[in-house]
Parts: C-alpha cells; sequence; structure tokens
C-alpha cells in the first residue's frame, strides 16, 4: 500500500516552519527588537520566508516542461517543496548564524539567514532533471500523467527568454 502525501502548500509550510523555528532557538536581536516579541519575531520571519520560498517572481523560477500536446508548464521551485526542504532551510539558517557568532558578528537567526537558506536550496536543486531520469523525475515531481517531449531550466533566466539552458531532450513515451 501507498500513502501519497501532497506537497505543501502556504498554509502547510507555515505550519512546518513552526515545528523547527521557534522561540526555544535564539532568534537575532533586532528581529525580536522590530516584532516586539520573540514570538512576534518567529511568526514575522516564518510569514516572510514563506512568501519568498512560494512567490512566483523571476528568481523563484525553475523549469519550462512542454507536453507531447504542445503545452508548456512553467514550473517554479515552490512546486518541489517538501517539508525535508523546509527542514533544510531552517538547518542551514541556523548553521549560519551559528558561523556569525562564531565569527563576532551578532547572534541569533534572522529573516536573512533564511532568506539565504532558501537560495541555498534552491541552488543545490536546480539540477535535480539533470541528475535523475525522466521517470524518477516525474515521480519526484508528483506531476504524472501528460507525455513529456522537452525539458529545459529556466534558474538564471530572465522573462524574455534570454539565457537559461537545456536540461535534456525526453524520449517519447516518458510521462510528467
Amino acid at each position: 500500500m501507498k500513502i501519497k502525501i501532497e506537497r505543501p502548500d502556504e498554509r502547510s509550510a507555515r505550519q512546518i516552519f513552526s515545528k523547527y523555528l521557534n522561540t526555544r532557538l535564539p532568534l537575532a536581536e533586532e528581529e525580536v527588537t522590530r516584532a516586539g516579541s520573540p514570538e512576534a519575531a518567529v511568526e514575522s520571519i516564518i510569514t516572510s520566508t514563506v512568501e519568498k520560498m512560494y512567490s512566483t517572481d523571476d528568481d523563484n523560477r525553475f523549469l519550462e516542461v512542454t507536453y507531447a500536446n504542445g503545452e508548456k508548464e512553467e514550473l517554479y521551485f515552490k512546486d518541489f517543496s517538501s517539508g525535508a526542504m523546509i527542514e533544510n532551510i531552517v538547518r542551514r539558517a541556523k548553521k549560519t548564524a551559528i558561523k556569525r557568532a562564531i565569527a563576532g558578528e551578532p547572534k541569533g537567526i534572522s529573516e536573512q539567514d533564511l532568506i539565504a537558506a532558501i537560495h541555498q536550496e534552491y541552488k543545490e536543486n536546480q539540477d535535480l532533471p539533470n541528475t535523475t531520469n525522466p521517470d524518477d523525475w516525474a515521480r519526484i515531481s508528483g506531476k504524472k500523467g501528460e507525455r513529456i517531449v522537452y525539458i529545459r531550466t529556466l534558474v538564471g533566466e530572465n522573462k524574455e527568454g534570454d539565457g537559461g539552458r537545456q536540461v535534456e531532450r525526453v524520449q517519447t513515451g516518458q510521462y510528467l
């Protein structure tokens, strides 16, 4: 028996972040001062982080998939979010805060630490379609159904279509 777990939406992502980012962790003093309390600081940091993670701005564009019927779909990093990714983002932010404290800089986790961790997580995952076969990738992405004829990354490409790179050509018969 298999149980399919959907990818977290923004509301679910907030709940997952709150499991890993809470007032028991050392927060940047400026975050607490700005928000008024540790609880408000955590809520503010989580809200900003989730908004950034789930935005559909150019920085979050990931792939363009062309289906056999000719339709194209633009996918964003948010389309691949998971609880594990969220945990990794918080873990990366903690490491950044620790390194900063060791270097004698201001202590505590900040919103900027989490935003930087999102970018690091995305950079680490940008070659995912290039390192897995299309069937595995379709299973990972949860985008099964229509046959894929072409996939290309949009990371680093502007909306006018300059830049970017081809990931791979997909053989007919493979599905996304």
